[in-house]
């Protein structure tokens, strides 16, 4: 249940970074419609990068540390995994290998580095302290 409410605060943060992106980067608002694509596409690849990447690289991280006090290793993790579910995005869209890098997939990566910065730094605080 905590992977839910990190994935989901992950998320919401995540849509902050790419409306805050939208606006400092290209200066422009996002419509209504656009608005529920992003919304409705970026949480279908959150729930399967979360699944299958984040989580479980998230728990092999926290076996793997000699020690838990490099906590910023997990959020680092986190912000490396957003190429994940971007590539999972350009893949449905059946883009090519430079959408990876469209103005559309910059936004994504940005959304993406901060859902992963928040998780990870979530998953830290939840699993990977050590308990005395």
């Amino acid at each position: 249940m905590k992977v839910v409410a990190i994935s989901l605060v992950s998320w919401l943060a995540g849509l902050a970074s790419y409306l805050g992106s939208l606006r400092l980067l290209w200066g422009q608002r996002i419509s209504e419609g656009d608005l529920w694509a992003v919304v409705f596409w970026s949480a279908v690849a959150s729930v399967f990068a979360v699944s299958a990447a984040y989580a479980p690289a998230m728990f092999a991280l926290q076996r793997r540390a000699a020690t838990l006090r490099e906590w910023w290793l997990f959020p680092l993790a986190g912000i490396a995994l957003g190429v994940v579910p971007v590539l999972l995005i350009v893949i449905l869209f059946q883009g090519n290998p430079s959408s990876f890098v469209s103005p559309e997939a910059i936004l994504f990566h940005c959304m993406f580095a901060a859902f992963g910065a928040v998780f990870g730094t979530g998953f830290y605080w939840a699993y990977g302290r050590r308990r005395v």
